[in-house]
């Protein structure tokens, strides 16, 4: 009985694989009559050198700005480290006073 039940799966297994196969094919059919083909657009040179100049002002105004964002950190580490060295000078010199 298992053989006959195995026989029957398996001609049902290949003909939905049939149909699946011609679903997929009409789908796909139908999908490329969907597509739009997409203008393929030029740029001038001139937009491309402008485009290079843009990006070297870029490159310059971030180096810039990363320079003066380190100066500002290097003077508020100095205040800072100041700071601290004050407080604790005093707490040594209260420690050794008593």
């Amino acid at each position: 009985m298992s053989e006959e039940g195995k026989k029957k799966e398996e001609p049902e297994k290949e003909i939905d694989a049939e149909v699946e196969e011609e679903v997929m094919e009409k789908v796909e059919e139908e999908l490329k009559e969907l597509i739009v083909p997409v203008p393929i657009a030029l740029t001038p040179p001139e937009h491309t050198k402008l485009l290079d100049r843009l990006r070297v002002m870029d490159e310059k105004v971030e180096f810039v700005a990363g320079e003066l964002a380190q100066k500002q950190g290097e003077k508020l580490g100095f205040a800072i480290g100041t700071l601290y060295g004050v407080v604790i000078g005093i707490l040594i010199y209260v420690l050794f006073v008593i």
